[in-house]
């Protein structure tokens, strides 16, 4: 009865870790396309930043 209680734990155990796979798996891909997509926003602004001011300072005699 043990041996067989101990199966029936061991497989529910491994049910549950293969169904949180994916989900932490697809958290962790949000999460990185968040950092990432932040990034780009920084990046573009100060792009954006500097060709004003190249353009102010061509501009100003």
């Amino acid at each position: 009865m043990k041996a067989f209680f101990s199966i029936i734990l061991a497989f529910a155990i491994s049910v549950g870790t293969i169904q949180a796979g994916p989900v932490r798996t697809a958290k962790n891909v949000a999460k990185s396309s968040a950092i990432t997509a932040k990034n780009v926003a920084h990046s573009v602004v100060k792009g954006t930043r500097r060709a004003v001011h190249t353009v102010v300072y061509t501009l100003t005699p």
